[in-house]
């Protein structure tokens, strides 16, 4: 329902209407609709964004970027990230804390990945790097309402990777 209106434009009794069950199993079970939404698309984010090592830093970042900013631009990466920004329920907070926790952990995995392989000396800045990367395409769909260019992995990534101060 979420690729076919925002958010705001889908009520609790249309999603119970096309699941088949009574209006009150959704409150039941999530509380709110933004509560069910937010556990859908965390699923679905869990599921579309997996990250695999690569073999390289660059290799594993361009991967997952490329696979955040692909999932950005399909509605329910848009919802998702508009949920995770604006939900503040108790629920909501919950799972955002849940998801960002997760992300990190694995982006740290990349990060110690790259140490052992004897490509970055330290893992310490991972999940500042991470933010930096995933805040980029995050401003510029939810700050800036703007599509994401085609090389924007690319480009983040040899960025944070190379800084502005070529040397």
């Amino acid at each position: 329902m979420l690729a076919e209106a925002s958010p705001a434009d889908v009520t609790a009794a249309q999603i119970a209407s096309r699941a088949g069950v009574n209006e009150t199993t959704i409150y039941r079970k999530w509380g709110t609709k933004e509560a069910l939404f937010t556990d859908a698309l965390l699923t679905l984010s869990a599921e579309r964004l997996v990250m695999t090592d690569t073999g390289s830093l660059r290799g594993d970042l361009l991967q997952v970027i490329s696979r955040v900013a692909a999932f950005l631009g399909t509605p329910a990466g848009y919802s998702l990230a508009y949920m995770g920004a604006t939900g503040v329920d108790a629920t909501t907070t919950a799972l955002r804390e849940a998801f960002w926790a997760d992300r990190f952990v694995k982006a740290q995995a990349i990060f110690e990945r790259a140490v052992s392989r004897g490509e970055i000396a330290s893992a310490d800045a991972a999940q500042l790097a991470y933010e930096a990367l995933i805040g980029t395409l995050h401003f510029r769909i939810l700050a800036r309402r703007c599509a994401l260019d085609k090389d924007i992995a690319e480009r983040i990534v040899d960025l944070v990777l190379c800084g502005l101060l070529d040397r």
